[in-house]
């Protein structure tokens, strides 16, 4: 029974989805005071960006390091999303209700409004849980990776299977939320996290970023 060894690729990856689900479970708990959602967002694409790159140790310990580290600026950051999205719901319901007062531009372009802001929000708190930055260039960083031409493919297939499991959760119902609730958020950010290492990779081999890894390392070697 070699695939029961400790090292083989079955036991690799049922270690792996042990770690997403813990993982999900800590991401769902703590965005259940609904204000903490984004630190535990962030905290989460931490996590899952050591994992993608095999530094996955103490995933607990990993996850709250970067919730205490980022709280101000990820609640800051969600705020700013959760009104940006509700101020852009009211709106797309005032154009289902009374869409044929309103010239075609206009639809077009609150669509279009709504299709960048959804895709800005898939990098902005991976970009935040990533590098040392101010929430404007944060917001700035993210809008360039959503809507650059060479990364336009990726964020396409990033925010497609970002919408997986609610598409699952609709198609299945009820039988599906066991797997639901245990992958939800880890299970689409795995998959995103594996897409934009190579991307984040680049940007920091050409020396445009900072990570929030080598700051504190600088902080540590200072003090």
């Amino acid at each position: 029974m070699d695939f029961l060894r400790p090292d083989s690729k079955f036991m690799t990856w049922l270690g792996l989805l042990a770690n997403l689900m813990i993982l999900n479970f800590i991401t769902l708990f703590t965005c259940i005071p609904i204000i903490t959602a984004g630190a535990s967002l962030t905290a989460m694409h931490y996590v899952l960006q050591k994992i993608v790159r095999e530094e996955d140790n103490d995933l607990i310990g990993q996850f709250f390091h970067s919730f205490k580290m980022n709280f101000k600026q990820a609640t800051i950051i969600w705020v700013i999303l959760v009104f940006v999205f509700a101020v852009l719901f009211v709106d797309w319901r005032i154009l289902r209700m009374q869409g044929d007062e309103f010239p075609g531009f206009f639809i077009i372009l609150m669509y279009g409004a709504i299709a960048i802001v959804y895709l800005i929000s898939l990098y902005v708190f991976p970009v935040l849980a990533r590098y040392k930055n101010t929430i404007g260039g944060t917001f700035k960083t993210s809008f360039a990776l959503a809507v650059y031409g060479i990364t336009m493919f990726r964020t396409f297939i990033c925010g497609l299977v970002n919408l997986v499991p609610m598409a699952v959760l609709y198609i299945f119902g009820y039988p599906v939320i066991p797997v639901f609730l245990a992958f939800c958020f880890t299970g689409p950010g795995f998959v995103r996290a594996r897409i934009y290492r190579t991307l984040f990779s680049s940007y920091e081999q050409a020396g445009q970023v900072e990570t929030a890894e080598t700051e504190e390392k600088n902080e540590e070697r200072d003090s």
